[in-house]
């Protein structure tokens, strides 16, 4: 039996001639369709292309790398629950001494309003009757009681308690390391789909081409390019997203506080380390940066600019840290306000990977597009051979274990692992509360 092997920039004669299946993209996506393709089918024989020196070097590097139960749409929390599982039983499914460095802290929905209280309340509500049962509706004394750094402008949250967060880069390595038969690619450049009429034929890189009928597309931002090869255009978008991390946290919020998601527009927090703190929130982003045209001014990229680096706004941790400090109502000096955390800031950026062709049908009849919380997984139509696993929303760490099993069953022909995960087809346009909440953003849908 072939073991796992790494080659970086492989020479012509180092490259693998033939697989059977090769998944380009190194990242969450990809080696955790490596590894559920072998569970699947033991024995496949796996070349699996990261145009990066090491694995994970894309979106994920930007990612707080955290976990939740809480989603609306059955498709997800179910997609979520069956991940999380397989984290809380990493020994079992991904090997003997796997340590992912898994924090089961929670998430904290935070309502500074009554008309906020009252939506997660509705929100918490639905979850119980989608079975979600330990999601819970806390009141104002209630988290003034169990976090009283968060202060006393909190008039309600919504808590699930089986969120948290982990190592990502050991969850991609530990996927890649539970394989026997798959072959890893670094510093691979170039990769293009090669064809034979309608169906995959393997692909050509700058080290050498490989011979395969079944390919994957799992290389987040770069997968446009990648179909374009084909001549297929992938119904996506991308977005660059910022987080930072601080090497210092304010006194109260304590190494086992749970990820903070505040109020609109949701910045979001969780401590890291042992004295520092991780931050983020989805803030609105255009192409006005690098298309100064207003005409041409776009809410998102059809292909990736590089570096991303690019794209790191250097207000984003102060501006952070202040929407974080008003909603909070901390003090100049104070809690988040508090100039020491702008000390010694790692910031980075990313892309996020959106699907493009989520529309809602209005009860006139109008069509309105609008950002999924979908990824797309599924097998592209009309060429054989062709699988994609994209548009995975900056939720590809927390989803990858059920993805790459979505995944799996579409390439070895094998049933799905729950009939819900049918809403992560291509062609599935519209499914309910997938726009992030209950509301379906004030849209009266059909």
């Amino acid at each position: 039996m072939t073991t796992t092997r790494f080659l970086t920039n492989p020479s012509p004669a180092e490259m693998p001639r033939s697989a059977d299946v090769v998944i380009v993209g190194g990242g969450p996506a990809g080696t955790a369709a490596a590894w559920a393709i072998e569970r699947a089918a033991p024995g496949t024989r796996i070349v699996v292309i990261e145009q990066g020196s090491q694995l994970a070097s894309g979106a994920s590097l930007a990612s707080l790398e955290n976990f939740r139960t809480c989603w609306a749409a059955p498709c997800l929390h179910r997609m979520m629950q069956r991940s999380i599982h397989v984290f809380h039983h990493a020994e079992e499914f991904l090997g003997e001494g796997v340590k992912l460095g898994l924090k089961q802290q929670g998430y904290l929905f935070l309502a500074f309003t009554e008309p906020g209280a009252a939506t997660l309340k509705s929100d918490v509500e639905h979850l119980h009757r989608c079975g979600l049962t330990h999601v819970a509706y806390l009141t104002g004394d209630e988290v003034a009681q169990r976090h009283p750094w968060l202060g006393r402008k909190v008039v309600a949250a919504k808590y699930d308690p089986v969120a948290g967060w982990m190592d990502s880069n050991a969850l991609v390595y530990a996927f890649a390391n539970a394989t026997r038969s798959t072959t890893f690619l670094l510093e691979v450049q170039q990769t293009q789909l090669r064809l034979n009429g309608d169906r995959v034929r393997g692909v050509s890189t700058a080290n050498g081409d490989i011979d395969a009928p079944q390919v994957v597309i799992a290389n987040g931002a770069g997968a446009r390019p990648l179909g374009r090869s084909a001549g297929i255009d992938l119904p996506i978008v991308i977005r660059p997203r910022q987080s930072f991390t601080t090497g210092w946290r304010h006194d109260g919020f304590d190494e086992e506080s749970p990820c903070v998601i505040s109020a609109a527009p949701f910045p979001h927090v969780r401590p890291e380390a042992r004295s520092g703190a991780i931050f983020g929130y989805e803030y609105k982003w255009n192409t006005k940066a690098v298309q100064p045209d207003p005409d041409a001014r776009r809410d998102a990229l059809l292909d990736p600019l590089y570096p991303v680096e690019q794209f790191k706004d250097p207000r984003f941790p102060s501006v952070t840290l202040a929407l974080l400090a008003r909603q909070l109502g901390h003090a100049p000096g104070q809690g988040f306000a508090d100039p020491r955390y702008l000390r010694g800031i790692y910031h980075r950026a990313g892309y996020y990977v959106y699907r493009d062709n989520a529309y809602a049908t209005l009860v006139d009849g109008t069509r309105v597009r609008y950002d999924s919380q979908r990824a797309i997984i599924d097998a592209w139509p009309g060429l054989e051979g062709l699988f994609v696993s994209v548009a995975h929303v900056g939720h590809g760490i927390m989803s990858a274990p059920a993805a790459g099993e979505i995944l799996a069953s579409k390439v070895t022909g094998q049933p799905l692992p729950d009939p819900t995960f049918a809403d992560f087809g291509l062609d599935v346009s519209y499914v309910e509360h997938d726009m992030g909440g209950l509301s379906d953003n004030g849209l009266k849908v059909k």
